[in-house]
């Protein structure tokens, strides 16, 4: 199981990639917004995209993000670490609803359940025993 450090820093990378997607959407919408709803081709939308300071500042946060990744990627595994990614799933669908009025329906609810149950299992798989790991966590001792 990794340890606290490399779990905190897996965390951040997650998060800070998932906020970058909320800042690109919002920079993306508003430049739909003043061009009138029609991007057109992707070439000639280029100057518009790469001016918006939100879609920027989306691309600065995810390349960060990619950075604390690269350090994750060389201390964890990575049938641990790359499933983890999913938590950024969670974070957009709630983000969306908040801050892009989306609907979040019972199928959304249901994924958000099995992404949560899935990435517990993979902790669970990294410790050898559901059990043990329970127990750690209760006891406050290592699992």
């Amino acid at each position: 199981m990794p340890g606290t450090r490399e779990l905190i820093v897996l965390f951040v990378s997650i998060s800070m990639g998932a906020i970058g997607q909320l800042f690109m959407k919002a920079g993306m919408n508003t430049v739909k917004k003043k061009s009138g709803g029609d991007l057109g081709p992707i070439v000639k939308a280029l100057p518009r995209i790469f001016t918006n300071l939100s879609v920027l500042g989306g691309i600065a946060l995810y390349l960060i993000s990619t950075v604390f990744w690269l350090w994750i990627l060389s201390r964890v595994p990575l049938s641990f670490a790359y499933p983890c990614i999913s938590f950024s799933y969670v974070i957009i669908i709630i983000a969306g609803k908040y801050i892009f009025k989306e609907r979040i329906d019972i199928w959304k609810l249901i994924a958000i359940i099995l992404i949560l149950l899935g990435v517990a299992a993979l902790g669970f798989s990294e410790t050898g025993s559901a059990t043990q790991t329970i127990s750690g966590f209760i006891t406050g001792g290592s699992a």
